[in-house]
C-alpha cells in the first residue's frame, strides 16, 4: 500500500483538510506508482510489448521492448521496440547490416557511402551487486577496461566506451580475505551508436574450506562473501546434496557440511547466490567448482585443468571443443567451467584466463 500526500489546503477559520491518494496493489487497479495491476501473473520474460506481465509489486517484468539487454532470456540486443528492419528485430535478435535502416536508394548518386549524422556514443552500461565495499573488476575481450567499487550492500555501476559487434565482458572480483570470484562473463552483440544496458549482474559468491583433504565424517566450515541479505546454496556433486546459508549484512556466510553423508571419494563443491523472496528470485551462475577429498589422497588443480596434469594447455582446449555446444556431459572435471549448462566463449574466455601452455 501507497500512501501519498497531494494537499494540505482549503484552510477555514478552526479547519485544514489533507488530501491523501491511497494506492493498492492488487485491487486491479493501476494506482499511482503502480505500472499494472492484474491478478495471477508473476511477471515472466515476454517476447513482446504486448504480452508484458505484472509482477506481484505492480511493475512490468522483463520483455523484449523494454530496452535493457535481457541476456538471461537469450536476447542479442533491444532497442526498446518490436519493429523487424531496425538492426534489432521485433524478437529482440541482432540483424545483419544491410537489412534495415529503410532500404537503399536505386542508384545514380554519387556521394560516398555512409551518412554524416552522429551515431552517439557506443557504449556498453553494466549495473550489478557484488560483495560489499569490494573492488569489481572489468575486462573486455580479456583485456582490462577498469574497475568501480561497490557500496555496503554490493551494488555497483560501469560503463565503458566499445566497438561494434561481438563482445564478452568478464567481471570478477576479491573478497575481504582475498578469495577470488569466478570471472562471470557474458557474450552479447553491440550496436553502434547505441547504449547496450547489462541489468541485474550477480557476480558468484566465493568458496573457501580450511582444508581439500578431509578425513570421513568430519564436519567441513564452507564459507565465503556473497551480496549481502541474500542467501547462498552450496552444492555437492551436481546437486546430489545442497545446503542454504544465509548471508550476512557483512556479505560472509557458512555452512556446516557433515561429510558422513559423502561417500569416501572426490567429491565437487559450487555455490550459487540467490537474491530476492519467492516468486520473485534472481540466481546467479555458479561459482568456481572446488575439489574435495574424503579420506582419499588428492591433488587440487584448476576447474581449467580438464585433464589434471596440472596445466591449462592445448589439450584442455581439445576437451573443451569436444563437449562445445553441449552441457559438458560426464566430464569431470566439468568442460562447463561456468556451470551455465552450455560449454561456450564463456567458457573458453575462463580457460585463456587461466592458461599456461
Amino acid at each position: 500500500m501507497i500512501v501519498t500526500p497531494e494537499a494540505v489546503t482549503a484552510q477555514t477559520n478552526l479547519y485544514s483538510t489533507t488530501t491523501l491518494t491511497v494506492s493498492i496493489c492488487g485491487n486491479e487497479i493501476v494506482d499511482d506508482g503502480e505500472q499494472c495491476d492484474v491478478l495471477g501473473e508473476t511477471g515472466v520474460y515476454s517476447q513482446t510489448i504486448a504480452g508484458r506481465q505484472c509482477t506481484v509489486s505492480c511493475m512490468f517484468g522483463p520483455y523484449c521492448g523494454d530496452g535493457i539487454l535481457q541476456t538471461l532470456n537469450e536476447e542479442e540486443c533491444d532497442d526498446g521496440n518490436n519493429d523487424n528492419l531496425d538492426f534489432c528485430s521485433a524478437l529482440c535478435k541482432i540483424e545483419p547490416a544491410g537489412s534495415g535502416g529503410g532500404g537503399s536508394s536505386g542508384g545514380g548518386s554519387g556521394g560516398g557511402g555512409g551518412s554524416s549524422r552522429d551515431l552517439g556514443d557506443t557504449i556498453i552500461s553494466v549495473i550489478g551487486r557484488a560483495y560489499p565495499s569490494r573492488t569489481i573488476n572489468f575486462l573486455l575481450d580479456t583485456v582490462s577496461v577498469g574497475s568501480v567499487r561497490s557500496s555496503s550492500d554490493g551494488r555497483f555501476e560501469f560503463s565503458t566506451a566499445a566497438s561494434p559487434g561481438t563482445a564478452t565482458l568478464g567481471i570478477w572480483a576479491t573478497d575481504a580475505d582475498g578469495n577470488r570470484s569466478i570471472t562471470l562473463n557474458n557474450t552479447f552483440d553491440i550496436t553502434q551508436g547505441a547504449i547496450t544496458n547489462l541489468n541485474g549482474i550477480i557476480l558468484p559468491p566465493t568458496l573457501r574450506v580450511p582444508s581439500q583433504n578431509i578425513d570421513p565424517g568430519a564436519v567441513l566450515i564452507v564459507s565465503g562473501e556473497s551480496v549481502p541479505n541474500a542467501s547462498v546454496e552450496l552444492h555437492v556433486d551436481n546437486s546430489a546434496i545442497v545446503e542454504s546459508a544465509a548471508v550476512g549484512a557483512d556479505g560472509k556466510w557458512t555452512v556446516s557440511l557433515n561429510t558422513s553423508r559423502l561417500s569416501i571419494a572426490e567429491h565437487t563443491l559450487r555455490a550459487r547466490t540467490i537474491v530476492g523472496t519467492p516468486p520473485l528470485t534472481t540466481t546467479s551462475s555458479f561459482s568456481s567448482s572446488m575439489q574435495l577429498f574424503v579420506g582419499v589422497e588428492g591433488r587440487a588443480t584448476s576447474p581449467s585443468d580438464l585433464n589434471r596434469d596440472g596445466s591449462v594447455n592445448l589439450i584442455d582446449f581439445s576437451i573443451m571443443i569436444f563437449w562445445w555446444g553441449t552441457n559438458g556431459g560426464d566430464s569431470d572435471p566439468p568442460a562447463d567451467i561456468n556451470g551455465n549448462a552450455r560449454v561456450s566463449l564463456e567458457d573458453f574466455s575462463i580457460l585463456l584466463f587461466n592458461w599456461t601452455g
